[in-house]
């Protein structure tokens, strides 16, 4: 699920526009790219005219779920943007098989689980391409996976990387909150609704009965990718 104050309504937008905002979604999470129409017309993915592309990302635009940077006359996800492709458009999470057999035979040769949680940590983090936190219950926090949330293109702006480290100084104060608000089934954070800060996304779940596993990186993260990688580590220490 997705954790935001006011519902994203789907009343509104046509199947063409949800696919639109998919293809622009999913190629900047990719890239890191804005998105342009053009690009959009040669991919012959939507079959249609350049002028109904312009449009519909015009519409999107106004519409709150697109935005473009001053420097290009792309267009990439807003927070709303997010939002919506989460809740809406991406699909379920499932077992990411990769994860699953790593974590499957760490969690055979670990002397206890917090061990097991640490060393499934490491490996998220390098498949997710980013930092995670993991709650060990009230005993302790481990992150890792610093360096690689930090070399994301996004953390070039020295500020927001003080930002985020000073997050990563207080985030065993802010995982008690976390806790609360995450159901059974892996939970996203986007954008101002993010108890870790609005400049990341962040999705996470709890491990068994009292750990939290999170991953964190920039708000143009794998959001499909990365639920899927928190149901695994679920499944395998429920």
């Amino acid at each position: 699920m997705v954790y935001y104050h006011s519902s994203i309504k789907s009343d509104n937008m046509t199947e063409r526009q949800k696919q639109l905002l998919q293809l622009i979604t999913e190629y900047y999470i990719e890239t890191a790219e804005p998105v342009g129409s053009q690009m959009l017309v040669e991919s012959n993915i939507l079959d249609v005219s350049g002028a109904t592309v312009r449009n519909d990302m015009r519409a999107l635009e106004e519409a709150g779920f697109l935005t473009h940077p001053h420097t290009s006359a792309g267009r990439v996800p807003t927070p709303m943007g997010y939002e919506f492709y989460s809740e809406h458009i991406m699909n379920k999470p499932e077992v990411h098989k990769e994860l699953s057999d790593l974590c499957t035979d760490i969690a055979s040769r670990a002397d206890n689980e917090h061990h097991a949680l640490k060393q499934s940590a490491k490996e998220i983090a390098e498949i997710a391409n980013t930092a995670v936190i993991m709650s060990l219950g009230e005993q302790s926090v481990y992150y890792t996976g610093l360096s690689l949330l930090f070399a994301q293109p996004e953390f070039v702006d020295r500020s927001m990387s003080l930002n985020v480290s000073a997050m990563f100084d207080r985030c065993e104060q802010i995982l008690p909150e976390i806790f609360e608000k995450v159901n059974e089934e892996p939970t996203i954070f986007i954008g101002k609704n993010n108890p870790l800060g609005d400049m990341c996304g962040t999705v996470v779940g709890k491990i068994g009965k009292n750990n939290l596993c999170a991953i964190v990186g920039p708000t143009r993260m794998d959001y499909e990718k990365n639920s899927h990688l928190i149901h695994t580590i679920q499944k395998i220490f429920e």
